[in-house]
């Protein structure tokens, strides 16, 4: 599930049944959300991963993507 808030894109799912990771699946999925989030006129692409989720945090690496020095902040309703 991709989105745009009107400046960024965020990612909020991507997911690949574990029979097809390491097919090509997530890096055509996420050039998929990038093209069209270029084309919804965001500049920059954002999403959260566990810190604990090294696997997905490995694949993001893989594919271009770096860690920010941002912090989340949240609070349970």
């Amino acid at each position: 599930m991709v989105g745009h808030d009107g400046h960024r894109g965020w990612v909020y799912y991507l997911a690949v049944a574990k029979a097809h990771q390491r097919s090509g699946v997530g890096s055509e999925l996420m050039g998929a959300a990038e093209d069209w989030l270029r084309r919804m006129g965001a500049v920059k692409l954002q999403l959260m991963v566990r810190s604990e989720n090294e696997s997905v945090l490995d694949f993001y690496e893989r594919i271009g993507y770096e860690t920010s020095d941002v912090r989340v902040v949240s609070r349970w309703l």
